[in-house]
């Protein structure tokens, strides 16, 4: 792809969205409540945020001074019940191990987003991922409508109105 001077942003999308497909028609038949959200703690203000680490993530104060805020709202808006926030893919693991998803949708970078997949292939375990606007491993940004659109795979309904011109 870089002989071809394609972006490298544009091939790991390409590549990310691949896999969400050959997964998607698992992750669709999982009911809202019962998918897992989980976040990086990239996304979190590094200068502002007064959020506690615990055995599983970091327990976001809801300030409203990152996207973290907006995102677990839109998640407990949309159904889910279980939304974490963690430091890496360790973190991650130990949890899906403890809980036992079928459906998990990841904010993330490509890499993180591409061991994820390969740690769910061969499992039960429909994963999809959404991957980061601008990553960097601190004060990231998230894609939210994309983030939405995963969360409500199979439940279209959920999406808000589009305005007629």
């Amino acid at each position: 792809a870089k002989k071809l001077g394609l972006s490298e942003r544009l091939v790991s999308y390409t590549h990310i969205e691949l896999r969400n497909k050959l997964n998607e028609y698992g992750y669709r038949r999982v009911p809202l409540n019962e998918r897992f959200l989980f976040l990086p703690h990239c996304l979190r203000n590094s200068k502002e945020c007064k959020a506690d680490y615990t055995t599983e993530g970091l327990q976001c104060k809801r300030c409203g001074k990152c996207q973290i805020t907006e995102l677990i709202a839109m998640a407990e808006e949309v159904g889910f019940n279980n939304v974490f926030i963690c430091p890496g893919g360790s973190m991650v693991k130990k949890i899906v191990m403890k809980y036992t998803p079928m459906a998990i949708l990841g904010v993330s970078c490509f890499d993180e987003a591409n061991l994820a997949f390969d740690s769910f292939q061969g499992t039960p375990i429909s994963p999809q991922a959404s991957l980061l606007l601008c990553d960097g491993c601190k004060d990231t940004k998230a894609n939210l409508t994309e983030v939405r659109e995963k969360m409500i795979l199979g439940n279209e309904n959920l999406l808000p109105e589009k305005k007629k011109d």
